[in-house]
């Protein structure tokens, strides 16, 4: 059986970040239960979302423990995303590509469930918000049609990326996610340790969803080995591509991802747990589903 999420495979290495805490041991006497639910992407060999996933279908551990799965069904809850635009001096050459393919997933997401909120930050410089969470398609793209490739600006994802997390964090909706679309190569002149970025996303619960277009050698290996760990244990994805127009493709893929995802509802005896797993009996489905245990 495939799980989600191997934490201890996925764990960034030192001294980038530092493994899961070990497993808190269980008590031997019987505690109360408590429900506590995860978002999970189901998806086929060609990326498309698979539909009619039940409660038969999924599989869950804590800290290696089988725990009871008591619901499963289309996720209701809102879905909150903070969407990061690479707006450094690089992005300038394929700007138009960009705005289109930012405004196809604000488009695509919103045609599935209109009761997302998108919110969208720039991250050239400096992360800053450039459209505040908005339920219309047309107001963000308002604001999509006014991003720039800034002259002589350099890249603060990683600020960006703990800016968004900390947002979505105080957001009622626990059904969160950051998408983000940046430049290969760039220079990355966030100074935030890793262990903090790994931190705002673990409390925030929120699934990171990255693209990288590459026109050339990474220059920036640290910021490649955070996006490559932090997309995976989150229970996102992080691809590359080296045609620009795939930018839009990708985005709305995501978009599909997001908007289609499960609600799973499990038992958790009372006390807290480190590490969750997802996993599934059906065959040529991959899921996705953040490896930090709900609170």
């Amino acid at each position: 059986m495939k799980y989600s999420a191997d934490m201890t495979a996925c764990s960034l290495r030192r001294p980038v970040l530092s493994a899961i805490a070990a497993v808190a041991v269980l008590a031997a006497a019987p505690r109360a239960a408590s429900d506590k639910t995860i978002f999970v992407s189901a998806l086929d060999d060609n990326n498309a979302p698979v539909k009619g996933m039940t409660m038969a279908d999924f599989r869950l551990r804590e800290d290696g423990v089988d725990r009871e799965i008591s619901e499963v069904k289309p996720a209701t809850q809102p879905l909150q995303v903070v969407l990061l635009a690479d707006t450094t001096s690089a992005v300038q050459e394929i700007l138009q590509d960009l705005r289109k393919a930012l405004t196809a997933f604000v488009r695509q997401a919103f045609a599935v469930a209109p009761d997302a909120q998108i919110k969208i930050m720039e991250f050239g410089q400096a992360a800053v918000t450039v459209a505040p969470y908005a339920t219309s398609a047309d107001d963000l793209e308002k604001a999509i049609n006014r991003l720039v490739g800034k002259p002589n600006a350099q890249s603060v994802l990683l600020e960006a990326l703990i800016s968004g997390s900390n947002d979505l964090a105080k957001r009622p909706s626990r059904r969160r996610a950051i998408v983000s679309v940046n430049i290969e190569p760039n220079d990355e002149q966030s100074r935030e340790e890793p262990r903090k970025i790994q931190e705002s996303l673990q409390k925030s619960g929120a699934q990171l969803w990255a693209v990288s277009y590459q026109k050339g050698p990474l220059k920036n290996p640290q910021r490649d080995l955070v996006l490559n760990a932090l997309t995976r244990s989150t229970g996102g994805q992080r691809e590359f591509i080296v045609g620009v127009s795939a930018i839009e493709t990708m985005l709305k893929r995501y978009a599909d991802a997001l908007t289609t995802q499960y609600e799973v509802t499990y038992k958790r005896p009372e006390g807290k747990a480190q590490v969750v797993q997802v996993g599934t009996v059906r065959q040529g489905v991959k899921l996705y589903a953040s490896g930090f245990a709900p609170q």
